[in-house]
């Protein structure tokens, strides 16, 4: 058994902006590691097996990615909320904002993301989508 430390020089110490670092890196790569495994989860497991057929259209895919960029940040804003600032109502809202946007695109096929990207690309902050007749509701 050891003896209590009655100095003040033996006490043990950590770098606290390491931890927080590490924390930090922790968050954003399991953030990155979501995102990409849905492409590789279809791609390897679900084409192969045959579950699904791919359903190629004719459409500007940045769009769709800046919908999933959006969500990916939403998600972590909501998890830094939530684990950092102890903000309840804050962190859950960000995480229902998703899951409903989701399920809206999932059920009826209206991008609310893409919807945003088509009119900040028609404000010019954003480039403009690569198919004429601007935004257009593709349905399931």
């Amino acid at each position: 058994m050891e003896a209590p430390i009655s100095t003040s020089t033996n006490i043990p110490r950590i770098d606290a902006h390491l931890s927080k670092f590490s924390q930090a890196c922790v968050i954003v790569l399991t953030g990155v590691a979501f995102i990409r495994p849905f492409r590789l989860l279809y791609r390897y497991v679900m084409l192969p097996l045959h579950l699904l057929k791919p359903r190629i259209v004719e459409d500007d895919p940045a769009p769709h990615r800046f919908a999933q960029g959006v969500g990916a940040t939403f998600l972590i804003a909501s998890t830094l909320v939530l684990f950092l600032a102890h903000a309840t109502v804050v962190g859950w809202a960000l995480d229902i904002i998703v899951f409903v946007l989701a399920g809206i695109n999932f059920t009826v096929g209206f991008c609310a993301g893409c919807f945003v990207y088509y009119h900040l690309g028609r404000l010019g902050l954003l480039p403009h989508v690569r198919y004429q007749g601007g935004f257009h509701w593709r349905g399931v």
